[in-house]
């Protein structure tokens, strides 16, 4: 079993969007048995707060047909660098705070989703730019690429 976390800062927009849409796509192929799939924050503000998926990554999730759950944020822990095989960063930043916690990446876990593209850049954050569409065009894209880089 391929255990897979997917990371932004605040685990409301991004991230959860990333885990929902790879799980479909997960599922659509069958291979729903193989992975384990979760996301979490670099900040634990949201955690603190005990925030939900954002509003506006709900409307997409539903707009695009993803089905997702309830999800709470919650921030990453030094233990998930142990327990998952993938940790998948939304941005720069984000690998620059989750490196912060668990140190060097030894084990070559972590990841920017959009590095496994023939375009890598960094996933806007539509809590800020308030561009969902966007930004599921680009977590598609990036969760696409990754499912064919593990050749599952």
């Amino acid at each position: 079993m391929l255990r897979i976390l997917f990371v932004c800062l605040g685990n409301i927009c991004r991230s959860p969007m990333a885990q929902f849409v790879f799980q479909k796509m997960v599922a659509d192929r069958g291979l729903s048995d193989y992975f384990e799939i979760d996301s979490a924050a670099t900040e634990s503000y949201n955690e603190i707060n005990h925030e939900g998926i954002y509003f506006g990554t709900r409307e997409i999730l539903k707009a695009k047909n993803i089905p997702f759950e309830e999800h709470y944020s919650r921030q990453i822990r030094l233990k998930d660098y142990e327990y998952f095989d993938y940790i998948i960063a939304m941005d720069d930043g984000n690998i620059e705070d989750i490196q912060s916690l668990t140190g060097l990446d030894t084990e070559r876990k972590i990841h920017r989703l959009l590095d496994f593209t023939a375009n890598p850049r960094n996933i806007k954050d539509p809590w800020y730019t308030g561009n969902f569409e966007e930004c599921y065009q680009d977590v598609y894209e990036g969760c696409e690429a990754f499912l064919n880089f593990l050749k599952v």
